[in-house]
């Protein structure tokens, strides 16, 4: 079945980056979705985040008004090209060693 042995040590390694993304990803998702919901000023309520908030109508809902932080929104775009780079060197590293290439 392994057509390429020379391969299986980098499919290995990449393999393994991308498990460990992905447990970091569904480790910290929430602390991810934080992320991505004070990204704008936002208002907490609860377990609801309202955006575009202001301190005012927060404490009419009784919430925890945060200020936004704009470059927050960089933590889950970073974590989407991770992602995507490792599982698709290690896809195209399995690939070539089950022998599957496209054709030309």
């Amino acid at each position: 079945m392994i057509k390429d042995i020379s391969k299986l040590g980098p499919a290995l390694l990449w393999g393994g980056i991308t498990f460990a993304l992905y447990w970091l990803l569904f480790r910290y998702a929430d602390a991810f979705q934080v992320l991505a919901h004070t990204t704008l000023d936002a208002c907490v309520a609860g377990s609801d985040y309202y955006n575009k908030a202001t301190p005012e109508l927060c404490a009419a809902e009784g919430g925890t008004f945060i200020n936004g932080v704009w470059w927050y929104v960089f933590a889950p775009i970073a974590m989407a090209f991770a992602l995507s780079y490792t599982h698709g060197t290690f896809t195209g590293l399995f690939w070539d060693i089950v022998g599957l290439k496209a054709r030309k």
